[in-house]
């Protein structure tokens, strides 16, 4: 993780000692499909009602790969997403050709609905993220409009991969959107984690790519973060840096530094400067033969990135920004972490 270890120490000091808005890469996350197998309400981008929009657009195996390359060529890190990443018949070959190329860290989310047809993928994997909002049958079953008994198989098989964590060398954590007036489910799902020693993270609902208003004006919502930010305080398996944390209740300002954390699409576009900008342009990584050639040619196009810009709510950008701009809350989370490995 050497790579990743000097692209923080660089932009730290980048961010203190400079005006700079150009910061280098120190997550890089790929969508390696679009096609999704659920319809999640809330979901803007991606669900099976959209997949016929998206049909021949993934890159194929191949060309992947090549996209792979160029990224662990800037980053050790490599976040694998979707659409949902299970929906790809090569995707445990595209991770293990990801930790061939030397990614340090690979992650990737999952709903988990067909996660047990896919058990090679915990093989390649340093943490399973699966995205799990509710465990109430029914109701959640008619939020994903799917057929009944979706979200018991769900439940079922995120049982199933907790108990091969220590096996297999993952770490397994559940993200969970929390919606307005309903902060009882996430307090469920957090509590269901525990049980079977999971983590838990909360992820705040965005409309239109902007935080939730209604959920922010949620005075249990806001009861909630403060229970997790001392489930952390207390050891408890909460991921997520309780700077992050405090500003998940809290919405405050925050100077993003959104190339820290680099977007590649389906189609091997890299988004620039991030992709929830709505003016945010796409370059063809491919095409431009090097990430390093696709971020100069963006560059060239649309300028520096927004030097106070706040406006989403994502975890990748929220949290890398703010602990490239504050190394003294890094160093406290990387301290409570080694105590937590101590006990």
């Amino acid at each position: 993780m050497n790579k990743l270890l000097l692209a923080y120490l660089r932009n730290a000091v980048r961010a203190k000692f400079s005006r700079s808005q150009w910061f280098e890469p120190m997550v890089a996350t790929l969508y390696v499909t679009p096609f999704c197998n659920l319809r999640c309400t809330y979901c803007e981008d991606f669900g099976a009602q959209r997949n016929d929009d998206y049909r021949g657009q993934a890159l194929a195996g191949e060309k992947q790969k090549r996209v792979i390359e160029m990224l662990a060529q800037v980053s050790d890190v490599l976040y694998v997403t979707g659409g949902e990443p299970t929906m790809r018949a090569d995707l445990t070959d595209l991770l293990r050709h990801a930790r061939a190329c030397g990614f340090g860290y690979l992650a990737m989310n999952t709903n988990a609905v067909t996660l047990r047809d896919h058990e090679g993928v915990l093989d390649e994997l340093d943490m399973l993220v699966v995205s799990l909002d509710s465990l109430e049958h029914g109701r959640f079953d008619s939020v994903l409009a799917e057929s009944p008994g979706t979200i018991r198989a769900v439940i079922d098989n995120v049982r199933w991969a907790a108990r091969l964590q220590r096996d297999r060398g993952f770490t397994l954590s559940i993200t969970s959107v929390v919606t307005p007036y309903r902060v009882d489910e996430a307090r469920r799902v957090r509590d269901f984690c525990f049980e079977i020693g999971a983590q838990f993270a909360a992820q705040h609902l965005s409309i239109g790519r902007l935080p939730s208003v209604e959920l922010d004006n949620d005075p249990e919502f806001h009861r909630f973060m403060e229970e997790l930010l001392a489930d952390k305080r207390r050891g408890l398996p909460i991921s997520g840096s309780e700077l992050y944390l405090r500003r998940t209740r809290t919405m405050e300002p925050y100077a993003c530094t959104p190339t820290v954390a680099p977007h590649v699409d389906w189609k091997g576009r890299l988004a620039y400067p991030c992709r929830e900008l709505p003016n945010h342009i796409q370059v063809d990584m491919l095409a431009a033969g090097s990430y390093a050639a696709a971020f100069a040619e963006a560059k060239r196009r649309y300028g520096p990135p927004p030097s106070d810009c706040s406006r989403c709510g994502e975890r990748c950008y929220v949290e890398l920004s703010m602990l490239v701009r504050k190394p003294t809350a890094l160093a406290r989370e990387a301290l409570g972490y080694l105590r937590a490995r101590a006990t």
